[in-house]
């Protein structure tokens, strides 16, 4: 079937009009691959190759739509098209494409997450692995980038951490902010060793005054059910359990 006309559109595709007034949409590579411009005609058994192969590129231009702003994983890529409904065969082939035009490179991604994460967030290096692998970046490649947050970076965070929540503190004792402050930092991922070993350098000053706001709010519940030793011994057991046995041995 003889071509009259190519239009050129977006993202180097085409609108080729055919003889009949159909329109095949194939993009330049695929008119330069079967040589359209020069035989300026198309057997149907081509046209069903273009059709088919045309696919690829379609989903290759949704791919690049979707990294246009955002650097992206090859695992982040083939989700993102099996939403969009594209076939996974196509999918594979899309991301082979866009390894080979360097849109992926998942070395670069690894080193700008962690950067991201360190200067923007409170996350430990733990936590950045297991994200990092878990948007599907070789454990070998997270594990050789993740060296950039070394001991000293994070030293100085978990400290600034620890500081602010000691800073912010009006209610527990030194006893359970200490293990809350440990199990808040570890679930940031970053070492336990370290974290206590941190901590062990802060100063934790008793606050007084949390410890009797405790003790009054604990009185005032209690003594509408108890009294006497009874009331001292409940209000002894709460207070231990709160960490402010200091406050009582006074």
């Amino acid at each position: 079937m003889q071509i009259n006309k190519f239009i050129k559109k977006k993202n180097d595709m085409y609108n080729i009009i055919l003889e009949d007034g159909t329109v095949l949409i194939a993009h330049q590579n695929l008119i330069l691959k079967y040589d359209l411009l020069i035989k300026k005609s198309i057997t149907d058994e081509v046209r069903n190759i273009i059709e088919e192969e045309n696919l690829i590129y379609i989903a290759y231009n949704i791919a690049l739509k979707y990294i246009s702003n955002k650097m992206r994983t090859k695992k982040e890529i083939k989700e993102y098209l099996l939403k969009k409904e594209v076939d996974e065969t196509i999918a594979n082939n899309v991301i082979k494409m866009l390894e080979k035009d360097n849109y992926i490179k998942d070395e670069t991604y690894a080193v700008a997450f962690i950067n991201d994460k360190m200067n923007l967030s409170n996350d430990g290096p733990n936590k950045i692995v297991k994200e990092l692998v878990d948007r599907g970046i070789d454990q070998n490649i997270v594990f050789s980038k993740i060296e950039i947050f070394d001991k000293e970076i994070q030293k100085e965070k978990i400290r600034k951490i620890a500081n602010k929540l000691v800073k912010s503190n009006k209610t527990k004792s030194t006893y359970i902010l200490k293990n809350k402050i440990i199990e808040y930092l570890n679930n940031l991922g970053y070492e336990k060793s370290l974290i206590i070993d941190i901590i062990g350098n802060i100063n934790f000053t008793e606050d007084k005054d949390i410890a009797k706001k405790e003790y009054e709010k604990i009185y005032k519940k209690l003594s509408r059910k108890y009294s006497g030793k009874e009331l001292e011994a409940k209000i002894r057991q709460k207070m231990y359990s709160l960490g402010f046995k200091e406050y009582l041995d006074e």
